[in-house]
């Protein structure tokens, strides 16, 4: 609004002047122009037809236009070449769209916004106004942040950065060949009309949530809270403490309904933003960061929970249950879990996982995370990024013996794998074992324990140890055998724990700070797992899992 009030300002004072015929004469279409660059783009909130389209430079006067945007929401404006040396505000007003999430139609689009830093705009670019564009010309103009500031901010806040420079397209409606990442800049549109649905506001609520939004930012943190208290949206109705929480439940869930024909796949809406902070009706529940944060492997870490109405109140004696489900190219999958039990601190509850793949390998996503998490039959959902495994920390696979005599078998089996997952040719059970902690022995050395689990389905991953019952208690583990060495000659039997641990104390052979290499070997119901489903070769090379890892 700030660049319209000063647009109307200049108009009168040209008309009084006697030379408002002048007004039009930045708005040339000429792309040949010696002194004018013409600039493309789209105003996006789903495409925004007949808006009306002004760039400002960055003292809020006009340099060019307005032109009206056409029915697929682009537009074509011709900026002076002297003017493309300033920061430019490209800031559109009025026009109708069709809703994505609500498939509303004719609905009058607000204010949207572009800010362009100076000296860095040419022939040939395109300029793509979007609800992120928006939110961060708001940071830079409104909330004066500096555009580093403002990328960063939204980055935090959203999982993506701006790039105002890719056209989206309508994720309801994609055009014939557009690209990967114009269908998923129209998703991450898509997502805010979601979220203001989500939110009950109406369909033409979605530009001053956007104006809340970046109020919100303006201090660094998605939070409901400013510098100057409560955000409000229209003036009346409060943001809540974990609405980038409600972002990502917005674009995950624009993303599987029925709206939704962008044809992305999840591990290519990139990575989702980890809100902290999660409110069901009764609780707020904080995830606290363990000492490490979510990766391949065992992880751990807290969740405090405390009452929604204050967040003040620790909720002692809770019964947390975990669950954890990946979302990948074409399937979806749980992982092994552990649970949470309540520490020392009242209300805060230590909780174990074990990540079978990272959300990323090698810069690829693999799709994301889903964390759940319930108490009294209210759960909640974190999106944490999960990093691969660091030396050892990850996890390793053996499987039953596809020729064996006794086949320890699934129907239908899927195993992970970080590609997708793959259908076996046979269906032997595959076993996970994670490295667990390594402290100090009772007496010397150290203790090491693992944690196994058994694949029983592509959401089923129970724990391993002798008399756990599989396919539907046809399969009963009994017994269960898993030996360790740090020479893969001599082996010694792991004590069950129950309830998947095993452990072995004061082993001698591993030394603080040192990297240091052991050998784990399972049996169950007397058939030796290998790492390929064949018989155990006996040399090393399949009938054993090797861990590698560097003691504190």
């Amino acid at each position: 609004m700030r660049f319209q009030n000063k647009h109307n300002l200049l108009w009168q004072v040209l008309a009084l002047s006697g030379v408002l015929a002048l007004g039009g004469c930045n708005s040339s279409d000429d792309p040949t122009s010696s002194s004018s660059t013409t600039i493309e783009g789209s105003i996006f909130a789903a495409p925004v037809a007949g808006a009306t389209v002004t760039v400002f430079d960055d003292n809020g006067n006009e340099v060019a236009g307005p032109v009206s945007s056409g029915a697929d929401g682009r537009y074509r404006i011709s900026i002076p070449n002297v003017d493309l040396a300033s920061a430019l505000s490209f800031v559109s007003n009025g026009g109708t769209f069709s809703d994505e999430a609500t498939a509303e139609s004719n609905v009058v689009a607000g204010e949207m916004s572009v800010y362009v830093a100076a000296g860095t705009l040419g022939a040939g670019d395109e300029v793509h106004a979007t609800p992120t564009s928006t939110i961060m010309h708001e940071l830079v103009m409104t909330h004066e942040k500096t555009p580093t500031e403002a990328v960063a901010a939204i980055e935090g806040a959203f999982g993506y950065p701006v790039d105002f420079s890719i056209a989206p397209t309508d994720a309801t409606v994609p055009a014939t060949g557009a690209s990967d990442s114009e269908k998923l800049a129209g998703l991450r549109a898509a997502g805010f009309s979601q979220l203001t649905a989500d939110l009950g506001l109406n369909a033409a609520d979605q530009f001053v949530l956007l104006a809340a939004l970046a109020e919100d930012l303006s201090d660094g943190a998605l939070d409901g809270q400013s510098a100057s208290g409560a955000v409000l949206v229209s003036g009346s109705i409060p943001l809540a403490s974990h609405i980038q929480h409600q972002f990502s439940m917005a674009l995950t869930g624009f993303h599987g309904g029925d709206q939704d024909n962008s044809g992305l796949a999840a591990n290519q809406i990139g990575t989702l933003p980890f809100a902290k902070v999660v409110n069901s009706a009764s609780y707020r529940f904080e995830y606290l960061q363990g000492m490490m944060s979510a990766m391949e492997g065992k992880t751990s870490f807290k969740v405090a929970v405390t009452d929604a109405a204050t967040g003040l109140t620790p909720q002692s004696g809770l019964a947390l249950t975990l669950q954890a489900k990946m979302s990948m190219a074409t399937r979806v999958h749980q992982t092994p879990v552990d649970g949470c039990v309540e520490s020392a601190t009242a209300g805060t509850y230590e909780c174990t996982i074990f990540y079978l793949m990272p959300s990323l390998m090698n810069d690829v996503s693999m799709g994301y995370w889903q964390l759940m998490v319930t108490a009294n039959s209210e759960m909640v959902s974190f999106f944490p990024e999960v990093g691969m495994g660091m030396n050892g920390n990850g996890k390793r696979k053996l499987m039953a013996q596809a020729t064996g005599s006794t086949i320890d078998a699934v129907t239908g089996l899927s195993v992970p794998t970080y590609s997708d997952f793959v259908m076996m040719n046979t269906s032997a059970r595959m076993y996970f074992l994670f490295k667990g902690d390594i402290t100090a022995g009772s007496t010397s050395g150290h203790k090491v324990r693992l944690f196994a689990a058994a694949n029983e389905s592509m959401d089923s991953f129970p724990a391993l140890y002798s008399g756990a019952s599989f396919n539907m208690d046809s399969f009963t583990a009994n017994p269960v055998v898993v030996e360790f060495s740090t020479d893969s000659n001599s082996w010694s039997a792991m004590s069950d724990e129950a309830n998947g641990y095993w452990s072995i104390d004061d082993v001698p052979a591993l030394t603080d700070g040192a990297e240091s290499t052991f050998y784990v070997r399972l049996t169950v119901n007397s058939e030796q797992k290998t790492a390929d489903g064949n018989l155990p070769a006996l040399d090393g090379s399949n009938d054993y899992a090797v861990f590698t890892t560097t003691l504190n």
